[in-house]
Protein backbone atom coordinates (compact mmCIF):
# COMPACT_ATOMS: atom_id res chain seq x y z
CA UNK A 1 0.00 0.00 0.00
CA UNK A 2 2.95 2.33 0.48
CA UNK A 3 5.55 3.50 -2.02
CA UNK A 4 7.88 6.44 -2.55
CA UNK A 5 4.91 8.51 -3.67
CA UNK A 6 2.31 10.09 -1.40
CA UNK A 7 -0.44 7.66 -0.34
CA UNK A 8 -3.90 7.88 -1.81
CA UNK A 9 -5.78 8.02 1.48
CA UNK A 10 -9.22 7.91 -0.13
CA UNK A 11 -8.44 4.60 -1.83
CA UNK A 12 -6.63 3.21 1.19
CA UNK A 13 -9.43 4.01 3.65
CA UNK A 14 -11.96 2.20 1.44
CA UNK A 15 -10.35 -1.07 2.54
CA UNK A 16 -11.33 -0.32 6.16
CA UNK A 17 -15.02 0.55 5.56
CA UNK A 18 -16.23 -3.07 5.33
CA UNK A 19 -14.48 -4.11 8.56
CA UNK A 20 -16.68 -4.59 11.60
CA UNK A 21 -15.56 -5.49 15.13
CA UNK A 22 -17.65 -6.19 18.22
CA UNK A 23 -15.51 -8.06 20.72
CA UNK A 24 -14.85 -8.23 24.45
CA UNK A 25 -11.05 -8.17 24.79
CA UNK A 26 -9.45 -11.23 26.41
CA UNK A 27 -5.91 -11.14 24.96
CA UNK A 28 -4.34 -7.87 23.78
CA UNK A 29 -1.21 -7.11 21.80
CA UNK A 30 -1.03 -3.54 20.46
CA UNK A 31 2.06 -1.75 19.16
CA UNK A 32 2.79 1.11 16.74
CA UNK A 33 2.12 -1.14 13.73
CA UNK A 34 -0.50 -3.73 14.73
CA UNK A 35 -3.69 -4.10 16.74
CA UNK A 36 -4.11 -7.76 17.73
CA UNK A 37 -6.98 -8.58 20.07
CA UNK A 38 -8.60 -11.93 20.81
CA UNK A 39 -11.89 -12.19 22.63
CA UNK A 40 -15.54 -13.11 22.34
CA UNK A 41 -18.72 -11.53 21.06
CA UNK A 42 -20.82 -10.03 23.88
CA UNK A 43 -24.12 -11.70 22.96
CA UNK A 44 -23.17 -14.99 21.29
CA UNK A 45 -19.91 -15.58 23.24
CA UNK A 46 -18.43 -16.73 19.91
CA UNK A 47 -14.62 -16.43 19.85
CA UNK A 48 -13.08 -13.95 17.44
CA UNK A 49 -10.03 -11.84 16.82
CA UNK A 50 -8.88 -8.55 15.37
CA UNK A 51 -5.61 -8.22 13.49
CA UNK A 52 -5.29 -4.91 11.67
CA UNK A 53 -2.75 -2.14 11.10
CA UNK A 54 -2.82 0.45 13.87
CA UNK A 55 -3.99 3.33 11.67
CA UNK A 56 -6.01 4.68 14.63
CA UNK A 57 -2.85 5.35 16.67
CA UNK A 58 -4.11 3.41 19.68
CA UNK A 59 -1.67 3.17 22.61
CA UNK A 60 -0.86 -0.25 24.04
CA UNK A 61 -2.19 0.74 27.48
CA UNK A 62 -5.60 1.99 26.28
CA UNK A 63 -7.26 -1.41 25.86
CA UNK A 64 -7.69 -3.63 28.92
CA UNK A 65 -9.10 -7.10 29.36
CA UNK A 66 -12.88 -6.78 29.58
CA UNK A 67 -13.13 -3.69 27.34
CA UNK A 68 -15.49 -3.98 24.38
CA UNK A 69 -14.02 -3.08 20.99
CA UNK A 70 -16.42 -1.68 18.40
CA UNK A 71 -15.82 -0.66 14.79
CA UNK A 72 -18.97 -0.35 12.72
CA UNK A 73 -19.19 -1.39 9.09
CA UNK A 74 -19.19 1.68 6.82
CA UNK A 75 -17.37 3.88 9.37
CA UNK A 76 -13.72 4.51 10.15
CA UNK A 77 -14.00 5.33 13.87
CA UNK A 78 -12.68 2.75 16.37
CA UNK A 79 -14.34 2.66 19.82
CA UNK A 80 -13.08 1.25 23.11
CA UNK A 81 -15.99 0.81 25.55
CA UNK A 82 -14.83 0.78 29.16
CA UNK A 83 -16.92 0.41 32.33
CA UNK A 84 -17.58 4.14 32.68
CA UNK A 85 -16.43 5.75 29.43
CA UNK A 86 -16.08 5.33 25.68
CA UNK A 87 -12.86 6.23 23.89
CA UNK A 88 -13.19 7.06 20.18
CA UNK A 89 -10.25 7.05 17.75
CA UNK A 90 -10.29 8.52 14.26
CA UNK A 91 -8.55 6.65 11.45
CA UNK A 92 -5.31 8.36 10.34
CA UNK A 93 -3.54 8.58 6.98
CA UNK A 94 -0.50 10.76 6.23
CA UNK A 95 -0.66 12.06 9.80
CA UNK A 96 -4.22 13.43 9.48
CA UNK A 97 -7.54 12.04 10.77
CA UNK A 98 -10.03 10.94 8.12
CA UNK A 99 -13.74 10.28 8.48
Amino acid sequence: MFSCEKSDCSSYKAAFYPNEYYLIAEEINIDEVWIKIQGSAPVTKEKGNIMVHNDWIINSNEVEIGDTIVKKKGELAFYIHKKDTIIMHDWYCDGKPYK
